[in-house]
C-alpha cells in the first residue's frame, strides 16, 4: 500500500511507480543543485573577484555552511533525516517506505553527505557543531547580504553565466533575478503545519515555465549562491522533463502533487548530493552530463530505480550500463 501521510486511498500501481520515479529524479535534481551550490563559485572566480575581491571565498564558506545547515542545523532539527527519529530509527520516513532506493540508502547517503561537509567545513574554518553552526551561518548570510548591496544586476549576470557554462545551456533560456521576494508561478500548498511555516522562510525558488512554445528556466533568490543553486535545480528539472513528457495531464498532476512536496525537500537535500557524487563517478566521460541525465530520466520507473541501486551497490557495472544507455 502506498503510504500517504493523510490516509487517503493509495493511487493505482502505475501512478505509484511514477511517483517513485519522480522522487528519484528529485533526489538527483536536488543533489546536482547542492553539489553546484558548494563547488561552482570557482567557475566564475575571475568575474566575482573583479566585481568585489573576496567574494569567491565568502561564497564558498556560506555555501558549505548553508548545505551543512540541512544536515545539522535547524532544518535537520525540524524535518529530521530520511529515516524517522532524526535518523536513529531503521524505519524510513513515510513517503520513502515503498521507494527501494530511499528506503534502503536514504539515511546512509545523508550521513555520508554530513561527513563530507564537515570535512570541507573544517578546511574553511567553519563550525561543525549543531546549534553553534547555525549562529555562524546566520552571520555569514548577513555578511553576504551586506557585500552584495548595489551588485544585484552584475551578480545575476554572473550566476546566469556560471549555470550556462556548467550545463552548456544558452543564457537566453535562463531567467534569473536577485530579489527579496523569490516566489513565482503556482506554488503547491504544503500539507503540514510545519511545511506551511517553513514556506514563509524560503529564500530561493527555481523551476521551469513555458513561454511562447518553449520552456524557460526561472530562478529567484535573496543572494548569489542561492540563485546559482536554483538555476541549476531548474536546469536539471528541465532535462528531467524528458522523462515525464509522455504522462497525460491528470497523471502528471497527481505525480507532482505527491512527489514535489516542500516537506520532502530537506531529506532530498541531505541525501541527494552523495547520490549525485556517486553518479558523477560512474558517468560516461565521452558524453555531456546533460545527455546522461536525460537518458536516465527517460527510463521506466523500475529500470531507473534498478540503475540507481546499481550505482551504489555495483558501480563498475553501473558505469557500463550508463555508457550503453547514452550510446
Amino acid at each position: 500500500m502506498w503510504p500517504f501521510p493523510d490516509n487517503r486511498a493509495p493511487p493505482p500501481f502505475a501512478v505509484a511507480q511514477q511517483i517513485n520515479k519522480r522522487l528519484t529524479l528529485n533526489l538527483l535534481i536536488q543533489g546536482a543543485a547542492a553539489h553546484t551550490f558548494v563547488s561552482a563559485s570557482h567557475v566564475v572566480e575571475a568575474e566575482l573577484e573583479q566585481l568585489r575581491p573576496g567574494l569567491t571565498q565568502l561564497y564558498n564558506r556560506v555555501a558549505i555552511s548553508g548545505q551543512l545547515n540541512y544536515c545539522i542545523g535547524e532544518n535537520a532539527l525540524m524535518f529530521g533525516r530520511p529515516n524517522r527519529w532524526w535518523g536513529f530509527s531503521p524505519v524510513p520516513q513515510t513517503p520513502f517506505r515503498q521507494h527501494r532506493l530511499l528506503a534502503r540508502y536514504g539515511n546512509s547517503l545523508a550521513r555520508e553527505e554530513t561527513r563530507h561537509l564537515r570535512q570541507r567545513a573544517r578546511g574553511k574554518g567553519l563550525c561543525t557543531w549543531p546549534l553553534f553552526h547555525w549562529f555562524q551561518f546566520m552571520g555569514l548570510m548577513a555578511k553576504v547580504t551586506w557585500q552584495e548591496k548595489g551588485l544585484a544586476l552584475p551578480l545575476t549576470r554572473i550566476a546566469v553565466t556560471a549555470a550556462s557554462r556548467i550545463w552548456d545551456i544558452p543564457e537566453q533560456r535562463l531567467d534569473a533575478a536577485l530579489t527579496m521576494q523569490p516566489a513565482f508561478g503556482h506554488l503547491q500548498r504544503p500539507r503540514t503545519r510545519l511545511g506551511r511555516m517553513c514556506r514563509q522562510g524560503v529564500i530561493g525558488y527555481g523551476g521551469v515555465e513555458r513561454r511562447e512554445g518553449r520552456f524557460v528556466v526561472m530562478a529567484r533568490a535573496w543572494v548569489f549562491p542561492i540563485l546559482l543553486h536554483e538555476l541549476v535545480k531548474g536546469i536539471v528539472e528541465l532535462i528531467c522533463l524528458h522523462g515525464l513528457g509522455d504522462l497525460d495531464e491528470s497523471v502528471y498532476r497527481a505525480v507532482t502533487e505527491e512527489a514535489d512536496q516542500l516537506e520532502y525537500e530537506a531529506w532530498l537535500l541531505q541525501a541527494g548530493p552523495a547520490m549525485w557524487r556517486r553518479l558523477l563517478a560512474v558517468a560516461p566521460r565521452g558524453q555531456s552530463l546533460a545527455h546522461t541525465v536525460m537518458s536516465i530520466a527517460q527510463l521506466q520507473p523500475q529500470r531507473l530505480e534498478d540503475l540507481m541501486l546499481m550505482v551504489i551497490e555495483q558501480p563498475q557495472q553501473a558505469a557500463v550500463a550508463l555508457t550503453k544507455l547514452g550510446g
